[in-house]
């Protein structure tokens, strides 16, 4: 695709979020993925577009020259969008109309039906408090079962002959802590992008050196802010004396997985390793314990994240469950 297309590709998206949502600040890593290029090709090609995206500039100017949008068209979308706030509001009207009516009659109610309302508030509340220890017993009973669960699974595997004290790995250490100290202090995305793109840049580096003219099994662990990435490596069950390198990756779409990939060495046998919660309770107790200095718009990242496969050119994907204290 030519950096022609790409740019009126990202113009047109630019111009039609900023109709919808005019007083929002678009981001870059939404207009990426809309386009399907990675945020490292925006900042290095298109980055005079960030001022139109911030609100700073007007974005009536992307349009000047543009084939495939006009003021005219720009006009009839901005009038479109009045007929259906006109037509939103007209019919919030009409319900708060309603909703007065209702509530003088419902007034005249409540006071006949007070003293009936009194009287069955107690039985109420014993009937909740009744479902509320039901409940305890229950989650009890569930949190039991999981742990003897866990212990029978314990019991039918086979112990790996490769232990981690005795296995052939190392650790590529990264700064992301630090990146996402300096968002909180800042809170400016644009350096947070690139400083987060920068670390990522300098783990690839890092390797294809250490692989370079050796075998090598790369483990990357797709950083998802759910459990702790230093006791999955703990945990990881050896298969092969092969060296293993342990990394992780906090990449959210697809785009910036492709990026990665081709950039990493050909003779590597790369491994890919996803977290996952499908509760919502144990997903915030994890983050509140293990990731308190990161930045909301990053676990709202996290959470919508684009779940790879082989057919995306990784040897093995693993999408695996998480406990609460993992």
């Amino acid at each position: 695709m030519s950096s022609v297309i790409t740019r009126s590709k990202i113009v047109s998206a630019i111009v039609e979020e900023k109709v919808k949502n005019p007083s929002v600040k678009l981001k870059i890593q939404d207009i990426c993925a809309i386009v399907e290029i990675s945020r490292q090709s925006f900042n290095r090609y298109y980055s005079d577009l960030k001022p139109y995206m911030k609100g700073e500039k007007p974005i009536s100017e992307l349009i000047e020259g543009e084939d495939e949008i006009s003021s005219n068209q720009l006009l009839c979308t901005y009038q479109s969008k009045i007929i259906e706030l006109e037509s939103k509001l007209h019919n919030i009207e009409g319900e708060h109309i309603k909703e007065v009516a209702n509530i003088k009659n419902s007034i005249t109610t409540s006071l006949m039906n007070n003293d009936l309302t009194l009287y069955d508030a107690d039985a109420v509340r014993l009937q909740l408090q009744k479902q509320s220890l039901h409940n305890d017993k229950l989650l009890n009973k569930i949190n039991t079962l999981q742990t003897e669960l866990s212990k029978q699974h314990i019991k039918q595997n086979i112990e790996p002959v490769i232990t981690l004290s005795s296995a052939n790995f190392e650790i590529l250490e990264d700064n992301f802590e630090l990146i996402f100290r300096n968002y909180i202090d800042k809170v400016d995305i644009d350096t947070f992008e690139d400083e987060k793109d920068n670390e990522i840049d300098h783990i690839i580096t890092k390797l294809n050196k250490i692989s370079a003219n050796r075998k090598v099994i790369t483990i990357l662990f797709m950083e998802r802010y759910l459990c702790s990435f230093k006791k999955f490596v703990e945990r990881y069950v050896f298969d092969s004396e092969t060296f293993h390198l342990f990394t992780r990756l906090p990449i959210h779409s697809r785009s910036e997985l492709k990026l990665i990939l081709k950039r990493l060495s050909c003779q590597l046998e790369i491994k890919i390793y996803i977290p996952y919660s499908e509760s919502e309770a144990i997903t915030k107790t994890q983050r509140q314990f293990f990731f308190k200095n990161v930045p909301e718009l990053e676990l709202q990242a996290a959470d919508k994240s684009f779940i790879p496969s082989v057919q995306d050119g990784f040897d093995t994907v693993c999408q695996y469950r998480i406990n609460q204290g993992d």
